[in-house]
């Protein structure tokens, strides 16, 4: 059964995010946007009571990552993620994007390379751009309905000695393919042979679907001394606007100079919000929280994929492997970036992510938030299926 937070949503207002880049005409309507990859319901009430009873206290000062938040660290990668780490590892910081940011410092200078993989989360790029370095884009290759790793070109863009970082998202955001241990062995093989640092964004790494498993990239032995993984609650909670990240570093010499760089940016202690999310996130309760939130994504991910085969073609939605997010290919609408939103949310009142924030070639593709309620997902449909039989595509 349902648990009813899951079929609550939360008004949002001005000073969210999401609710500021909804079209108002969608917002008028009365309906949630389908963009920014945040869920439309509650967080988990393990954590709610937890940071609820830190508030209570009255005290939010420096706070210091203890030998207890640690173990809630380990037993939830062993329990949420089938994954043995060392207690040694966990570095906190203030963020993905913070660490990526760290990261780009300790191992490059300015005018030196970042490689990223295109489609790709656009915020990589942008902490590579802000710090004066150079974005160095490897393609995704598109083939037969799906995205693989084009490794010739990722071996070409590691060969430069001053491409010396890769950014690396799994599951990735947005095309929602969970990498394969193969992909990923290859992956440390050519960043060992060139001696490129793998940043392993892993935030999404508890949402998978069919039998997918996010492979650590610390797993992966051929690149285990270059390898950086950043775990977080922010999307497996909710929890993007929490200033907060777990940092995982096998090798001492790399976890040492990641550290040395955090704290020559200013880090100082723990948010203590995020140490009472923490602490309420990764406990049986938050596991519990976190299998029932899958499992109704995974509800909304079948619905989509469903309509999008039998009603909405010739357009398409790739494999759904992991992520609450899928990408989708409008083949069958005719038009640039800017008309296939203005389409969307004139018709169809559906505000979705444009293809072109994750990649410039990208202007008829589209990402689609699955984390909302069964009503918001149905009605969703019923409006894009009316939409796209007035356009005159099948349904």
């Amino acid at each position: 059964m349902l648990n009813d937070s899951f079929k609550q949503i939360v008004p949002r207002d001005k000073d969210s995010l999401k609710y500021c880049i909804t079209p108002e005409k969608v917002r008028e309507a009365g309906y949630m946007s389908f963009s920014a990859a945040e869920m439309d319901f509650p967080t988990a009430p393990s954590i709610i009571k937890s940071v609820t009873e830190m508030v209570q206290r009255g005290i939010f000062g420096f706070t210091l990552m203890t030998d207890e938040y640690k173990e809630r660290v380990i037993w939830w990668m062993k329990n949420a993620r089938d994954w043995e780490i060392d207690l040694d590892w966990i570095v906190p910081t203030m963020g993905t994007i913070y660490s990526v940011a760290t990261a780009i410092r300790m191992s490059t200078a300015e005018g030196e390379g970042v490689i990223v993989q295109n489609p790709g989360y656009h915020r990589y790029a942008q902490a590579a751009e802000r710090l004066h370095r150079k974005v160095v884009v490897s393609r995704l290759k598109e083939e037969d309905g799906r995205y693989t790793m084009d490794f010739e070109d990722l071996e070409r863009c590691m060969a430069v000695p001053e491409n010396r970082l890769f950014v690396l998202c799994n599951p990735n955001n947005p095309t929602a393919r969970v990498w394969t241990r193969e992909e990923l062995t290859e992956v440390g093989r050519l960043a060992a042979k060139y001696g490129v640092i793998v940043f392993s964004d892993e935030i999404f790494a508890e949402v998978t679907f069919d039998g997918h498993r996010t492979v650590p990239f610390l797993e992966i032995q051929e690149g285990l001394a270059q390898a950086i993984v950043c775990t977080s609650l922010g999307k497996c909670f909710n929890f993007t606007g929490v200033n907060h990240a777990n940092v995982l570093i096998a090798d001492e010499n790399l976890r040492e100079r990641f550290i040395t760089q955090r704290n020559a940016d200013h880090y100082g202690s723990l948010e203590p919000f995020a140490y009472a999310s923490v602490m309420g996130a990764y406990t049986p309760e938050g596991l519990k929280w976190k299998n029932e939130m899958t499992a109704l994504v995974d509800e909304n991910r079948k619905k989509v994929l469903k309509a999008f085969k039998e009603e909405f073609a010739p357009n398409y939605v790739f494999p759904i492997e992991g992520t609450y997010v899928c990408w989708i290919h409008w083949k069958g609408i005719v038009h640039d970036g800017a008309s296939l939103k203005d389409f969307l949310v004139q018709e169809a009142l559906l505000a979705l992510d444009g293809g072109m924030d994750y990649d410039e070639e990208c202007q008829d593709y589209c990402r689609m938030n699955l984390a909302t309620t069964r009503e918001q997902m149905d009605n969703a449909l019923d409006r894009l299926r009316r939409a796209l039989k007035k356009q005159g595509c099948r349904s």
